[in-house]
C-alpha cells in the first residue's frame, strides 16, 4: 500500500515538473502545443528542407543566393504576442509595460513599441525562445518556396498594411485565409516581429546549411521580418525580406512571436 501511495506520489510530482518546464498538449489527437505561463497556442513546423532565400532575379542581394536548408522540428506561436499576454508577463515579473501606441493598448491586438531585448525577457519568462530567421521563414512560406504566406501572388487586400489598417494594428488573426502553410498567422502584415539573429547582410552566403543561426553581436543590428500595418511596399511583405532595425529601439511597427525548440528541450 505504502509502495502504491509513493508511485502515485512521484507520478503527480513527475507530472507537475513536465508542465512547469515545457508546453502541454492543447487537445487530444492533435499536435498543437499550449503554453503553461502565457496560453499561447503552438503549432508545429516539421523538420525537413526548405528554400530559404531568393534567387538571384528576385529581392535583395542580403537574401540571396537561395539555398536548401535543414531545420530540426519545431513550435512556433500561431498568432503574434498579444497586448494581453504581454500585460500578463510584466505583472508577474515587475517589467516595464512600452510606451502605449496612439491607438491605445487593446488587449487582441499584437503588443508593440518593444525591443528585442524586451521581446528576449518575454521569451526567458515564458520558456520560449525568439525564432531563427530560417525558422520564422519556413514557418511563413513552407517548403515550396512561397512568396507570400498565401502563395505567389501579391494580395494587399489579404493582411494589415497601410492601405487597410486605419493607421493602427488589428486584432491578431483578422486575416485567417492568409495563413502559412503550417497554419500560422500575420506571417505578413500586423507588426513586424523581431528574430533570434544578428544581422550581416552575407550570411545567407556564408550560413551553414543545417539550422542556421547567426548569433548578435554587442551593439550589432537585429532582424525583423514581416511588415506592419504601416507599410505599403509589396517588397516589404516577401517572406524572404530582412530588414535590419537597432535591437534596442521599440516602435508602434514592431512586435514579436516565439518558438518552442522540441531539440533543446527547456528554452
Amino acid at each position: 500500500m505504502k509502495t502504491l501511495k509513493f508511485i502515485i506520489y512521484f507520478s503527480v510530482i513527475l507530472l507537475a515538473i513536465s508542465v512547469y518546464f515545457m508546453p502541454v498538449v492543447l487537445r487530444a489527437g492533435q499536435e498543437s502545443l499550449i503554453s503553461p505561463k502565457d496560453y499561447a497556442e503552438m503549432v508545429p513546423v516539421s523538420a525537413g528542407d526548405f528554400f530559404m532565400g531568393s534567387p538571384y532575379n528576385r529581392g535583395d542581394a542580403d537574401e540571396q543566393p537561395q539555398r536548401k536548408v535543414y531545420l530540426d522540428k519545431f513550435f512556433i506561436y500561431k498568432y503574434e504576442v498579444t497586448v494581453k499576454q504581454y500585460k500578463i508577463f510584466c505583472k508577474e515579473t515587475d517589467y516595464k509595460m512600452p510606451p502605449e501606441p496612439s491607438w491605445g493598448w487593446i488587449d487582441t491586438h499584437p503588443i508593440v513599441n518593444v525591443s528585442r531585448y524586451d521581446a528576449e525577457a518575454y521569451c526567458k519568462w515564458a520558456r520560449v525562445s525568439l525564432p531563427t530567421e530560417a525558422q520564422w521563414e519556413k514557418a511563413a512560406r513552407g517548403t515550396e518556396g512561397r512568396v507570400f504566406p498565401w502563395g505567389q501572388k501579391w494580395d494587399a487586400a489579404k493582411m494589415v498594411n497601410k492601405s487597410n489598417s486605419n493607421g493602427k494594428t488589428w486584432p491578431v488573426g483578422s486575416y485567417p485565409e492568409s495563413s502559412s502553410p503550417y497554419g500560422v498567422m500575420d506571417m505578413a502584415g500586423n507588426a513586424w516581429e523581431w528574430v533570434a539573429d544578428g544581422y550581416d547582410e552575407n550570411f545567407y552566403t556564408r550560413g551553414a546549411n543545417t539550422n542556421p543561426y547567426n548569433p548578435p553581436v554587442p551593439n550589432g543590428k537585429g532582424i525583423i521580418r514581416g511588415g506592419s500595418w504601416n507599410n505599403s511596399d509589396m517588397a516589404q511583405f516577401r517572406v524572404a525580406n530582412r530588414c535590419w532595425f537597432y535591437p534596442d529601439k521599440g516602435y508602434s511597427i514592431n512586435g514579436f512571436r516565439c518558438v518552442y525548440n522540441v531539440m533543446k528541450g527547456k528554452q
